[in-house]
This record gives structure tokens, C-alpha cells and sequence, in this order.
């Protein structure tokens, strides 16, 4: 018993480095230390000239290579356990090599034969774990992702994390501001939190040092293998080294969790848009086509019909349908229009024009867009507003006339839609438009104010909180289409 158990404490040890291995190691193709656990085991039992070696032991390392690994697995391993018993016998002259293989071959062949029959049986279950593999980490990332979206300290919403940003650095250097820039795809930059200086802050971060204006620096936001964006500080009396240290440390806190924010923000984005998409997909084969197949039946019944009260009736309804029906494709019209290239003017005239054509109202367009695009996110939220402040008009306010207004140089947004219509603008019992702008405003940190047009009619204003009286721009004029 003295002389086994130091050899079964080896082969345990080297059972247990392969368990750790296997687990470290367990969604990659190569299983190398499968092979070498064979090897060593190999080695230390043909070594052992004791004949209370453990030979058995021989037969293992194939049963287990076939469980887990498969057919291909289970036949080099068991090879590679021959070839270094054979290897091992030649190098001891003194023993007897013949006597040494005959009582090695016969586990061998056991630990293949098992190992080959126990790859057959485990072979669907691999395949299941194959297919699953790729879902099953998609849905820890998913999950993670879920986990600090929802985070109340750690969240991933990026205009709050640029904020967050710029504060953390204007108490770690003293600066009077900072703008925090992002890489994109196409390698363009893109101000998180832009300011009216947010071009000139952009070209800091292409010249070199000494051409900088006095007292900015640009910080860069590292990742594990490139520079995800950059932070530009301006207003810092005089840069030291103890400043660039503390700056550096503060940016590289942020890096990764403003990287990760901007990627959530376009894959939330591409959600939303999907889920839009598929809800105007289910009206338009749904809800709209049984409504219609509702008109034809009320077409029947009027033309059958000889009482004049039952056809008066069913010519109201056909009248009612037809506005559903005109309704719900607005509806699935405003679910799949989107913002293109980032440009809100363009969209905006798309959609007034067709709304213009489609109900009658005279709609007049002035559009002054210039500067960098505004974000994803606020160019989206921009439009949904437009949206429904005119719907409302177009459904509620009774009116002639519409004036679309839309300024912007990229940090500060102004948008005005008004009309001659009614008037008394007001959140309705059971109707949510209204504080669904509203919602939408204080999303992209801007405000919306809903009151009276001078002349009668409403007004429905959206304005960023950096917005100022400008002049210029580029227009893109007046549109006015008469019903």
C-alpha cells in the first residue's frame, strides 16, 4: 500500500489539472489537455517499475477523451498513451519491454473500446451543447447587459454617463468645461454632450500639443486595444503632470462603461426600430384588413337594402370606416418612418408633405439644419414629437393651415409646429400624446411648452436647453401644398 499511494496521489493531482483545464477551457475546439493528461499518466505508470503499478489507470484517460470530446479525441489520445509506453519501454534497457506492453495493450484496448462506444452515446448531447453554445452566451451577455441597464447607480444611458463624465473631470482638473467625443465606425467623432464650441473642441483633438489652445487637453478614452473616444478639457489654468495623471485615471473609469453605453444605445435603437416595424407589419395584415373586409359587408347591406334609414345608416358607417381605415394607415406611416443620415429636416419635410397631401392642410415648411448631426437618439425623439403634435393637428384641431419650424446646428435644437385651428390644446381623460412628448423631451433633456398661437390655433414648441436666437443656417425654404 506505501508503494500505491504516492503514484494514485500523482494521478489524481494530474486528473485534477485536467478538470481545471477542461473547465477553463470547455468552448474552445482544441482539447490538448485531454491528450496531455494521457501522457503524463503514461508515463508515470509505465515508469513505475513497481508491480503494484496502477495499470489500469491506462484505460481513463480514453473513456473520459470519449465522453466528452468524441470519436477524433478518443483515438489520439489512446495512440499518443501507446506511442509513450512504447517510448518509455525502449529507454529502460534493463526491463522487460515485452512483459510491460502485454500488460498495458490489454487496458488500452479496453479505454479505446469504451472510450469509442461512450463517444457514440454522447455524441447527440454534444451536438446539443454545440447548438446551444452560442444562445447560452448570447443570454449571459443579454443578461448582463439587462442587469446594469437597469442598474439605478450603473446605468447605460450615454448622454447621462457624458455628463457624469464631464463633471467627474471638472472636479479632477479644475476645468470650466469638457466635451466628450466618441470614435465611430466610419471613424468620425461624435460629441456625447455638445456644446456651441463643440467644433473647435473636435479639431483640438488633431493637433499636437504645443498648438492647443492655452489651457485645453484632450484625454483619451481607452479600451483594451484602441481608443474608444475622447475627452476635451478647456479652461484649466496650467496643465501639470499631477493634473494629466488624475485626468487619465478619471477617463479610463469611464471608457469602458461609455463604450458599452453607446453600443447598447444602437442596439436599443435597432430594437425599437424593429419592434415598430413588426407592430406596422400586424396593423397592416391585421386590424386593417379586417376593417375593410367590415366595409364590404356594409357595401352589401346598403345595396340590398330598401329602407332609406338603414342605408342612411350604413352610409355613415362606410364613412366611418373609411376614416379608420385612413387613420391606421397614418399610423403605420408614422411607425415606419425614421430619421435618414441623421438629418431631422428631411424627415420632417417628407412626413409634413405627405400629411399635407393626405388630409388637405396647407403645410408650410421652414427648415434650418447645419452643423454636425444631431444624435440618433434626439434626431429620433425630435421626429416622434413632430409626429404627434401633427396628428393632433390633423385629427383634432379642425384646422386650415400648419407652420413647421425646425432649427439646429447640432448642439441646440428648436421645433415649433403650429396652426389656425381650435385651439384649447389640453391633455384629454384615456389620451397619453401629450405626455408622451413630454416624456420624450425630458429624454434628450429638452422642454416642451403647448399654448396658444397669437392668432388663434396652437403652438407646440420643443427647445434644448442650450437653444439661442440665430441667424443664418442653411434653409431649406417654405413648402405649401393647397388640398
Amino acid at each position: 500500500m506505501g508503494e500505491v499511494f504516492p503514484l494514485l496521489l500523482v494521478l489524481a493531482i494530474a486528473a485534477a489539472a485536467s478538470s481545471l483545464l477542461e473547465l477553463s477551457s470547455r468552448n474552445r475546439l482544441t482539447h490538448w489537455h485531454s491528450v496531455a493528461e494521457a501522457v503524463a499518466v503514461t508515463i508515470v505508470i509505465v515508469g513505475t517499475s513497481s508491480t503494484a503499478s496502477p495499470v489500469a489507470y491506462l484505460a481513463v484517460p480514453p473513456v473520459v477523451a470519449g465522453i466528452r470530446h468524441g470519436l477524433v479525441t478518443t483515438l489520439n489520445v489512446t495512440l499518443l498513451s501507446a506511442l509513450t509506453a512504447a517510448a518509455t519501454f525502449a529507454l529502460e534497457p534493463d526491463g522487460d519491454a515485452l512483459e510491460g506492453a502485454a500488460a498495458c495493450a490489454p487496458w488500452l484496448a479496453i479505454g479505446l473500446g469504451v472510450g469509442l462506444l461512450a463517444s457514440w452515446q454522447s455524441r447527440s448531447t454534444r451536438d446539443l451543447a454545440a447548438r446551444q453554445a452560442p444562445y447560452a452566451a448570447a443570454h449571459h451577455l443579454m443578461a448582463r447587459i439587462h442587469q446594469l441597464a437597469t442598474s439605478g447607480t450603473l446605468g447605460l444611458d450615454s448622454a447621462s454617463l457624458a455628463t457624469e463624465l464631464e463633471d467627474a473631470m471638472r472636479r479632477a482638473t479644475g476645468g470650466a468645461r469638457s466635451t466628450v467625443f466618441v470614435v465611430e465606425p466610419d471613424t468620425t467623432l461624435r460629441a456625447l454632450n455638445p456644446g456651441a464650441d463643440v467644433e473647435r473642441l473636435a479639431r483640438e483633438i488633431e493637433l499636437p500639443d504645443s498648438e492647443r489652445t492655452p489651457g485645453a487637453a484632450v484625454i483619451p478614452l481607452r479600451g483594451a486595444r484602441q481608443v474608444l473616444g475622447y475627452c476635451v478639457v478647456v479652461g484649466v489654468p496650467r496643465w501639470t503632470d499631477e493634473l494629466d495623471a488624475r485626468a487619465r485615471e478619471v477617463a479610463d473609469d469611464f471608457a469602458v462603461r461609455l463604450d458599452t453605453a453607446v453600443l447598447f444605445d444602437d442596439v436599443r435603437a435597432l430594437a425599437t426600430s424593429e419592434e415598430r416595424n413588426r407592430i406596422a407589419r400586424e396593423m397592416h395584415d391585421g386590424v386593417a384588413q379586417e376593417i375593410v373586409a367590415m366595409g364590404y359587408i356594409v357595401d352589401e347591406i346598403e345595396s340590398i337594402s330598401d329602407h332609406d334609414q338603414t342605408r342612411e345608416l350604413a352610409s355613415a358607417l362606410r364613412d366611418e370606416i373609411t376614416r379608420l381605415v385612413s387613420e391606421i394607415r397614418f399610423s403605420i406611416f408614422d411607425l415606419r418612418h425614421e430619421v435618414i443620415d441623421g438629418r431631422v429636416s428631411s424627415s420632417l419635410a417628407d412626413y409634413a408633405r405627405a400629411v399635407s397631401l393626405a388630409s388637405g392642410l396647407r403645410v408650410h415648411l421652414s427648415l434650418a439644419e447645419s452643423g454636425p448631426p444631431l444624435s440618433p437618439r434626439t434626431a429620433t425623439e425630435v421626429l416622434r414629437v413632430a409626429q404627434e403634435a401633427i396628428g393632433n393637428v390633423r385629427k383634432h384641431a379642425n384646422a386650415e393651415n400648419l407652420w413647421l419650424t425646425f432649427e439646429s446646428d447640432g448642439t441646440s435644437l428648436q421645433l415649433d409646429v403650429e396652426d389656425d385651428g381650435v385651439g384649447n390644446a389640453g391633455p384629454r381623460e384615456h389620451h397619453w400624446g401629450l405626455q408622451t412628448m413630454r416624456e420624450r423631451a425630458e429624454g434628450v433633456g429638452a422642454r416642451l411648452e403647448i399654448g396658444p398661437r397669437r392668432d388663434g390655433g396652437t403652438v407646440v414648441s420643443l427647445r434644448s436647453p442650450a437653444t439661442t436666437t440665430r441667424e443664418g443656417g442653411t434653409a431649406h425654404g417654405h413648402h405649401r401644398a393647397t388640398g
